[in-house]
């Protein structure tokens, strides 16, 4: 039984269109509110004294740089190491793949604390070297801080992304250019890179737009950002208005980010799916051992040395007698909440990523939103929020469903992302198997496609628990009274000082989380290895 062309596009119209319209009705009430608080709160305050414009330039400078420098260290770092776990085999492999995303659960701004007490006279690093000769390493601050900070968090973002890309990939093409010759970096650079090109752009789009967002790890570090002039702004005063003015220029920034991204990506064309993995390359003892090193030292210093830096504080405190206080309820509170955030998130992203499976301008435009939505400083959309769970029923002010939401307008293309990705690369006649065979468009759905797409949802969800376990500012500002999760918890204590209740807290966040990531990397290796 085939399926006739007219009856294909008008089964695949109709399908389109309940995707668009869900997808419309998801964006309006969840991405779109914020953004016009922030405008008509910006456009309001644009007359107000803010900054001068030569520190305003300065500042914009400074962050732009900081965004580009971590995108061109953490894309090929990222790349490597999602290759060397995915495309090669050596000893250790699968532990590696999970270990290099702990940093996704540490916060960049602990990831900064731990570094500054690495480094300097008095730091841990300091105290390994000595006996080598260093008796005094710099303090961290400035962009070489910041840089390596924000990369430590930005490389497993980008690692996550392009394994998601690599363990779809259609292999007939690798297997027609090594008939023809191609190995080694020949067949990486001309064959398997252009595919990643989409990914790619997505994974420089999501860390430059978390750079130029970042407010905790460069206060810090103490490196000047656009972020903390607009924190000035909000500090202390009553009127919010030229607070939002600022915010309006990152909009405009990240407006450019987004744009470029989506031109890259619509120029990357679906890819059929794959029935069977790609051909995993054994790595002999030399290039074993060197991939091993390459990884501890990244693994070193993007989670061994911070956790020791953070394990001494708590044990130094704990020793002299302080106590964490309930930190283990606040666990709780911080796990459920994360859960519940990336289970509503991945379903509200579902309808966007199916709609922009279309690609047209409409769909391609309301996938941006979100995006826009996501790059704003969390200050700034938690205050847009705030306004807007004033003005609606009592109900929802300070409420656990107002903070669920607020993650989900914060964090939703860390869903459509990966999502997106991997409804492009389904394969149309797939799906018109499934109709000839009598099924509705519901149970095709159901049926192919999300068994198809499950790693991709899985892999959405999870960097959204993870964006939500160490998310801050708006969690300050909506969370339910005395609803207290790990990350308000370890910013408080900071503040005042308290580095053993920091340093725990900081440590649960770990506790939960690297379990759950194992159990993701081990599911996509069956997904893979079943595929």
């Amino acid at each position: 039984m085939t399926v006739s062309p007219v009856v294909r596009g008008g089964a695949a119209a109709s399908r389109g269109r309940v995707a668009t319209i869900i997808a419309v009705v998801v964006v309006l009430g969840l991405s779109v509110p914020p953004l016009v608080v922030l405008v008509v709160q910006g456009v309001a305050g644009m007359g107000a004294e803010t900054v001068p414009p030569a520190r305003l330039l300065m500042l914009l400078g400074n962050t732009l740089l900081l965004a580009a420098l971590v995108v061109a260290l953490s894309l090929p770092v990222g790349t490597a190491t999602a290759w060397l776990t995915v495309r090669t085999t050596f000893a250790g492999r699968r532990v590696w793949a999970t270990v290099i995303t702990i940093p996704l659960v540490l916060p960049a701004y602990v990831v900064a604390v731990a570094l500054s007490g690495m480094f300097g006279g008095d730091g841990l690093l300091t105290d390994i070297l000595r006996p080598w000769g260093i008796s005094r390493l710099p303090p961290a601050a400035g962009l070489w801080a910041a840089t390596l900070c924000l990369t430590i968090v930005a490389v497993p973002i980008v690692h996550t992304l392009v394994t998601v890309a690599l363990s779809r990939m259609d292999p007939a093409l690798e297997e027609t250019a090594r008939l023809l010759g191609q190995s080694g970096p020949r067949l990486f650079f001309r064959v398997i890179l252009p595919q990643l090109r989409g990914t790619l752009a997505l994974a420089a789009c999501v860390v430059a737009l978390y750079v130029i967002s970042d407010f905790g790890a460069v206060s810090m570090l103490r490196y000047e950002t656009f972020t903390r002039a607009i924190y000035a702004q909000f500090r202390g005063r009553v009127e919010v208005g030229p607070a939002f003015a600022l915010c309006l220029t990152l909009v405009l920034v990240s407006g450019v980010l987004i744009a470029g991204q989506v031109m890259l990506r619509g120029r990357h064309g679906a890819g059929a799916a794959h029935t069977r993995p790609a051909a995993v390359t054994p790595l002999r003892p030399l290039a074993a051992a060197i991939a091993s090193t390459l990884l501890g030292v990244l693994v070193l210093f993007s989670t061994v040395l911070p956790v020791m830096t953070l394990t001494t504080w708590a044990l130094r405190g704990w020793a002299a007698g302080a106590r964490p206080g309930p930190v283990l309820e606040e666990a709780v509170n911080a796990f459920g909440l994360a859960l519940l955030a990336g289970a509503v998130t991945t379903l509200l992203a579902f309808p966007i990523a199916l709609a922009a499976r279309r690609r047209s301008r409409f769909t391609r435009a309301m996938e941006g939103v979100p995006w826009i939505t996501h790059s704003l400083p969390h200050l700034a959309v938690g205050l847009a929020i705030l306004v807007l769970s004033i003005a609606g029923p009592a109900a929802l002010y300070q409420s656990r469903t107002t903070l669920v939401l607020a993650y989900a307008a914060l964090f939703l293309p860390l869903a459509i992302g990966p999502l997106s990705e991997a409804l492009r690369g389904i394969d149309e006649r797939l799906l018109d198997v499934s109709r000839s065979l009598g099924r509705s468009e519901m149970r095709t759905l159901v049926g192919v496609v999300l068994p198809l797409v499950r790693p991709a949802m899985l892999t959405g969800a999870a960097l959204v628990f993870f964006a939500t376990l160490h998310e801050l500012p708006v969690t300050l500002l909506l969370r339910p009274t005395g609803s207290e999760t790990l990350a308000v918890r370890l910013w408080g204590a900071m503040i005042e000082g308290q580095y053993t209740t920091a340093s725990i807290a900081a440590l649960l966040m770990v506790v939960i989380s690297v379990p759950l990531l194992a159990l993701h990397a081990r599911s996509q290796v069956r997904v893979s290895v079943a595929s």
